[in-house]
C-alpha cells in the first residue's frame, strides 16, 4: 500500500489512508495539535494527572499514535509519578509500519520509542481470543486491541470495563459510518465512569443527537485549523455547554438524525447511511 506522508501545518507528519480516502489528522489544525486541542484538554488528562495520579483511557481509533503519545506526554508533565492504563482498538495491523515511515515530532520521539518497545499477544474477553499489542513503562500500560472496532467496544462493555476519558478517533462518519451510531455510544456510554469525559473531532449533528439519546449530556469545544467546534460528552462530568443556537439546530434540524445500527452491531456502513439518508428524507 502506498504511504503518502503529508506535512501538517504545526509541522508534525500524518498520513492519508487509502482504504477510507482520509488523511489520519486535520492538515489544517496539525496532527500533533489535534491531539492536544480536540482530545487530551477536553478529557483533562493534565488535571486528572494531577488531582488523581492514575487514569483510564480508552483511545478508540489508534492510527498513528498521537493521541495516546500526546496524552502520555501531558500526563507526566503534569504528574511525573502518573500512570496511565489505555486500552486503543485499532483495525489495521499494520499500522507500526505506517508509524515507522513519520518523521515524529521531536517532543514525542522518546515516548514513541517506548510505545514502539512492545509484543504481540492475546487477550481474553467474554472468551473471546483478541489479539492485542503490549507496551508499558513506569507511567503507561497501552494494550492496542485489533479488530472490528464495534465487536471490541460491544466485549469491553459486557466485561464490565471503566474508562476516565475516551478518545473517540475513527474516520469520519461520512466513510466510516457504522462507527457513530446511536447502539454504539450507547455501550461507550457503559463503558465511561460518571464524571468521565468522551471526546471526538465530529461536529456532526447525527453524532450529537446520538449522543444525546444515548443517554449523554454533550458540549462544544474550540475550533482548532476550521471553523465548526468538535464535540465533547459525558454524563455528570463537567464540560463547556452547548451554545443556544446549536441546542436549536439539534432540535430542529432535519438532519440531527442518529445514525442507527441493529442491536447485534452488525449492519454495513452502506446499510446505515442508506437508513440514515431515508429517514431524513421523511422529514421533509
Amino acid at each position: 500500500m502506498e504511504k503518502r506522508v503529508i506535512k501538517t501545518a504545526d509541522g508534525s507528519e500524518t498520513l492519508f489512508n487509502d482504504e477510507y480516502g482520509e488523511a489520519y489528522h486535520s492538515t489544517k489544525a496539525g496532527a500533533y495539535t489535534e491531539s492536544l486541542h480536540k482530545f487530551v484538554y477536553p478529557c483533562r488528562i493534565p488535571q486528572l494527572a494531577k488531582e488523581k495520579g492514575y487514569i483510564r483511557v480508552l483511545d478508540v481509533g489508534f492510527g498513528l499514535g498521537y493521541n495516546v503519545a500526546v496524552a502520555i506526554k501531558e500526563a507526566v508533565k503534569s504528574n511525573p509519578k502518573v500512570k496511565l492504563d489505555i486500552i486503543s482498538i485499532e483495525k489495521d495491523k499494520q499500522i507500526f509500519e505506517k508509524i515507522n515511515s513519520l518523521n515524529i515530532h521531536t517532543e514525542l520521539e522518546n515516548i514513541y520509542k517506548q510505545i514502539l518497545k512492545g509484543n504481540f499477544g492475546y487477550l481474553s474477553l467474554m472468551n473471546e481470543k483478541i489479539e492485542v499489542y503490549k507496551s508499558e513503562n513506569e507511567n503507561f500500560s497501552l494494550k492496542i486491541l485489533f479488530g472490528e472496532g464495534r465487536k471490541l467496544i460491544k466485549l469491553l462493555a459486557e466485561e464490565n470495563y471503566k474508562f476516565d476519558a475516551v478518545f473517540f478517533d475513527p474516520f469520519s462518519p461520512k466513510v466510516n459510518t457504522e462507527m457513530w451510531t446511536l447502539e454504539l455510544f450507547r455501550y461507550i456510554r457503559k463503558l465511561i465512569d460518571r464524571y468521565g469525559i468522551f471526546a471526538t473531532y465530529s461536529a456532526s449533528l447525527a453524532v450529537r443527537k446520538g449522543l444525546i439519546e444515548a443517554g449523554f449530556k454533550i458540549g462544544l469545544v474550540e475550533p482548532v485549523g476550521r471553523k465548526s467546534y468538535s464535540t465533547v460528552a459525558t454524563i455528570d462530568g463537567d464540560i463547556p455547554p452547548l451554545t443556544e443556537k446549536e441546542e436549536k439546530r439539534i432540535k430542529n434540524s432535519p438532519y440531527a438524525v442518529p445514525y442507527r445500527d441493529n442491536q447485534e452491531l452488525t449492519l454495513s456502513k452502506e446499510e446505515i447511511k442508506k437508513n440514515w439518508e431515508d429517514n431524513i428524507r421523511l422529514t421533509f
